[in-house]
């Protein structure tokens, strides 16, 4: 009896991975909104947007991940070249992948999988470098927005309503420790800050400078999302306060563990307990946290699922 060859087993086997992967990506998602309807009443909320914001930020979707995408097939390059194409589907097919595991760390599964010749290790490191660049610009602006806020509303009652001062400032300290940790574990001395101090050492000052403003630019680019989002269900807070508070809430909700079943709710929670601050309508807030996950992240995981078929767990 003939036995099935190592490359008809990986095929079937990959199969199966791409098979679930998709299952998995879809259930979430059409559990997600079945929750939001059920919990927002979509005839309810309808009639309050307003169409011109929210197409505007429809459109944002695609510089939010086309930047992603640039930034990816940038850092990748010292590896190996990817078209922008390849690099767009690489980045959706992490976001089919993430969008059902903890903190969205499947996201780099995606990506690492899409290349060909490159060895896996040293790509998931580089992924990992992007996201780091990524998170310390949500770190420093949501700092920097803590100071702003504190500042301009230390002496007004209106804080007090829903945080003290105090708190505000625990805050500040909290994540000036986060920042102060990522550089102690940059520095420390063991073998994954090693690898990733030598892959760091292999790009130029200006190339890393380069990689921090894209990420500063998409990070402007989905809070100005979030910015119209708000404004398409009647939320406006002025943009100073607005910028602000979606700052805060963007580190915050990055700084909280978060596992699929509880991402969309802690996003909602967390948008409606500092944005409650200088609105009360907690009904339009929610509506636009949950609205902009769906097309932030909803969409474009279901577009990326035409692309997981051409991911490679297996060398050929």
């Amino acid at each position: 009896m003939n036995l099935p060859s190592n490359k008809y087993i990986h095929k079937v086997i990959s199969l199966l991975i791409k098979g679930g992967i998709l299952i998995l990506c879809i259930y979430y998602i059409l559990e997600k909104l079945w929750d939001v309807n059920i919990s927002l009443n979509i005839k309810e909320i309808l009639p309050k947007i307003n169409c011109e914001y929210f197409y505007t930020a429809l459109v944002l979707v695609f510089f939010n991940w086309g930047i992603e995408a640039k930034k990816w097939k940038f850092l990748i390059s010292k590896l190996e070249y990817i078209s922008f194409s390849t690099a767009i589907k690489s980045i959706l097919s992490g976001v089919t992948i993430s969008i059902f595991t903890p903190n969205r760390v499947g996201e780099f599964a995606g990506r690492i999988f899409y290349l060909n010749n490159t060895d896996k290790i040293k790509a998931t490191l580089i992924s990992l470098i992007g996201s780091l660049f990524q998170l310390m610009v949500t770190i420093i602006m949501g700092f920097i927005a803590c100071v702003i806020y504190y500042q301009k509303h230390k002496n007004e009652a209106i804080i007090f309503n829903s945080i003290s001062t105090h708190n505000l400032f625990y805050l500040l300290v909290i994540f000036a420790f986060i920042l102060i940790s990522l550089i102690i574990i940059y520095f420390n001395d063991n073998s994954i800050s090693k690898k990733i101090k030598e892959i760091i050492k292999t790009y130029s000052t200006q190339e890393l400078s380069y990689a921090f403003i894209l990420s500063l630019l998409r990070y402007f680019v989905f809070s100005f999302q979030y910015y119209l989002m708000l404004l398409t269900f009647g939320v406006d807070l002025g943009i100073i306060n607005a910028f602000l508070l979606i700052a805060i809430t963007f580190l915050v909700t990055s700084a909280i563990p978060t596992f699929a079943l509880t991402e969309i709710t802690v996003r909602g929670a967390s948008s409606v307990f500092f944005f409650s601050l200088e609105c009360g309508d907690s009904l339009s807030i929610i509506s636009a946290s949950l609205i902009l996950w769906i097309i932030n992240l909803g969409i474009p995981a279901i577009v990326g699922g035409a692309f997981i078929w051409n991911l490679k767990f297996f060398k050929t």
